[in-house]
C-alpha cells in the first residue's frame, strides 16, 4: 500500500489555489506528500467529503484531514460548515484541522468544538 498521512479537502474554486499552497507550506506539508481533494463546496460538501476521505482512508491509510472552505463561496458553504466536517472527518478515523480561506490571500484557523 503506497501511504500518506494526510487528506487535503478545499473547493476547486481558482481564486483559492495559491493561498491553499501556501497554507500547506506554512503547516510543512510538502507538495507530493497528500491526497488533494478539491470539489464545489469544499469541506461543506458532506457527500463529497464522506467519499473522498473514505478513498484517502482506504487507499492511503491517511490520518489527518485539513479542511477548508472560503470567503465567498459560489456554492454557499460557510466558516460554520467546518465543525459538521470536523464531527464526520473524526467519526471516520481522521484528525481534523480546520481553515477558513479568505480571498485575500490569508487564511484563519478554525477550532473545533
Amino acid at each position: 500500500m503506497h501511504t500518506c498521512s494526510h487528506a487535503v479537502v478545499g473547493c476547486m474554486d481558482f481564486r483559492i489555489q495559491k493561498t491553499v499552497t501556501k497554507l500547506l507550506e506554512h503547516l510543512n506539508i510538502p507538495e507530493g506528500t497528500f491526497d488533494r481533494v478539491t470539489f464545489a463546496g469544499g469541506a461543506a460538501n458532506m457527500e463529497q467529503l464522506k467519499i473522498h476521505l473514505g478513498l484517502s482512508k482506504k487507499l492511503h491509510d491517511s490520518c489527518m484531514a485539513v479542511l477548508s472552505v472560503h470567503e465567498d463561496c459560489g456554492a454557499g458553504a460557510v466558516k460554520e460548515d467546518l465543525f459538521k466536517a470536523a464531527d464526520t472527518a473524526r467519526s471516520m478515523g481522521f484528525d481534523p484541522k480546520l481553515f477558513f480561506i479568505k480571498l485575500d490571500g490569508t487564511w484563519e484557523e478554525v477550532k473545533a468544538a
